[in-house]
């Protein structure tokens, strides 16, 4: 019982951290997307399609987390191998997240190449 505890806290914790990335992920590219009048077409495009991934990953990870909170949630959620799969989507929201870090502390060109 103590190691399916400990998987379903992981994948919880995971879908929670991939949801906390993707709502700031969103939050940046739409606030792009509303004063981005002057960039071109394309970028535009790049920056909307980033911004739909994002919100993808945020409805995503917290439809998950409700399915966590409910009592007896199905086995798969509480299994290794929901937590491994779930970490690819953290991961992969953790990296845009960086990406928008490094650009807003004058690094170099974010997610959207400018």
């Amino acid at each position: 019982m103590l190691v399916t505890i400990s998987w379903r806290a992981a994948a919880a914790a995971l879908d929670a951290g991939t949801a906390v990335f993707a709502a700031v992920n969103a939050a940046y590219f739409v606030a792009r997307l509303a004063g981005s009048g002057a960039e071109p077409p394309a970028r535009r495009a790049a920056v909307f399609v980033l911004a739909v991934v994002s919100l993808g990953a945020l409805i995503e990870a917290s439809v998950l987390l409700t399915a966590f909170a409910a009592s007896d949630p199905a086995p798969l959620l509480s299994s290794p191998q929901w937590a491994t799969t779930r970490l690819l989507a953290s991961i992969a929201s953790g990296g845009i997240f960086a990406l928008i870090l490094r650009r807003h502390s004058g690094g170099s060109a974010g997610p959207e190449g400018g």
